[in-house]
């Protein structure tokens, strides 16, 4: 599967996808209006202004940019569409390109490990304490998650020196329990109020959205705070 181009950003607080414009005023019209260097910057949508210069910037390998005067200057305008219809291959994919902003550190050893007989583990990973990680998603809300994310711990924990013979290469951590992330677009109110009470095993609840602009995709991680 070829690479897919992908940004990652995170925020603790959740927005829809927005339009964003903005445009400098015609100084012809406008003799008092302030210079680039006066003019206080538009602030953007919490969790927006991290990654709004990898959408508004574009930049050239030329020194000799020419910019347009302030009568031809262009609304700089980003749109964000929701998509809702990632294939889970998909998904697998543009997770194990931005791995790390997951969690700082995480790497994916692993994809689409059998776990007979509940169904398959989606990515495998280790943390930076090379701590095992098991990382379940659904691409919709689903409370089987849950069940299906802790069976996979069980058969985990059963099988640590079959991980082990099967990743050689790797120092893992087997000391140490395996860890859980769980991922959906949505999280149920059950859901919720199970995470309430779960502290074995250490569980982290992520909710995503797969945002596109330009054709460049994106998805938007809020971890669910209980």
């Amino acid at each position: 599967m070829g690479s897919i181009p992908c940004l990652c950003w995170r925020s603790s607080e959740l927005e829809p996808p927005r339009r964003i414009e903005t445009m400098d005023p015609l100084k012809e019209d406008n003799p008092t209006a302030p210079t680039d260097a006066e003019r206080p910057e538009q602030p953007l949508g919490r969790g927006l202004e991290q990654i709004s210069h990898l959408f508004l910037s574009h930049r050239t390998n030329d020194a000799r940019t020419v910019h347009p005067s302030p009568s031809q200057a262009p609304a700089r305008t980003v749109s964000f569409q929701l998509n809702t219809s990632v294939a889970k291959n998909q998904l697998v994919a543009m997770l194990r390109e931005v791995q790390g902003h997951l969690e700082p550190g995480l790497r994916v050893i692993d994809v689409f490990i059998p776990c007979h007989p509940h169904g398959e583990i989606d990515l495998l990973a280790v943390d930076h304490a090379n701590q095992l990680v098991i990382i379940d998603f659904e691409t919709a809300a689903n409370d089987a998650l849950v069940l299906r994310g802790m069976a996979h711990f069980d058969w985990l924990l059963h099988n640590l020196p079959n991980v082990r013979r099967m990743h050689p290469e790797l120092t893992i951590a087997l000391s140490a329990q395996p860890r859980l992330f769980l991922l959906a677009p949505k999280f149920s109110s059950l859901a919720i109020s199970v995470a309430r009470y779960m502290t074995q095993p250490q569980i982290s609840w992520i909710c995503y959205h797969v945002l596109e602009t330009n054709g460049i995709t994106g998805i938007f991680f809020q971890p669910m705070t209980q």
